[in-house]
């Protein structure tokens, strides 16, 4: 049985994805190609690899917020210190923005089928906040 619940840290596409950047000496590289290759994206996007983009975008608003409650967020953050950069800012926005589009991702589909869309999108809502602050 698989993880899945509202948090961007709570699911098999979010866990398998920092699993993979938690093997690769460059943190922000990694983050920034796990959002450009959805971003690059032109067809409808599923939900693994873009919950996966999810992830990563909030960990570079987690990192401007300055702290972290999910705890597997906050363990991921304290093993790759990084700053961030205007680009990488630039591209979790845009991955967080992409994930809230209707009818172009499964993530955004399967939240609304389970009426838990706005929940979802309430979870996501501090991450874009931080992104979009001093912007």
């Amino acid at each position: 049985m698989g993880a899945w619940d509202l948090g961007p840290f709570d699911n098999d596409g979010a866990l398998d994805a920092l699993g993979h950047l938690d093997a690769g000496e460059d943190a922000p590289g990694g983050l920034a190609q796990v959002m450009r290759e959805i971003l690059d994206e032109d067809e409808y996007l599923d939900a693994p690899e873009l919950s996966g983009a999810v992830a990563a975008a909030c960990l570079v608003g987690a990192r401007l917020i300055g702290s972290e409650p999910d705890v597997v967020a906050a363990g991921w953050l304290e093993r790759h210190p990084f700053a961030v950069t205007d680009a990488l800012r630039d591209l979790a926005r845009a991955t967080l923005d992409r994930a809230a589009l209707p009818d172009d991702n499964e993530l955004y589909d399967l939240w609304e089928d389970a009426d838990a869309l706005v929940s979802w999108l309430e979870r996501l809502a501090p991450y874009r906040e931080a992104l979009a602050a001093g912007s």
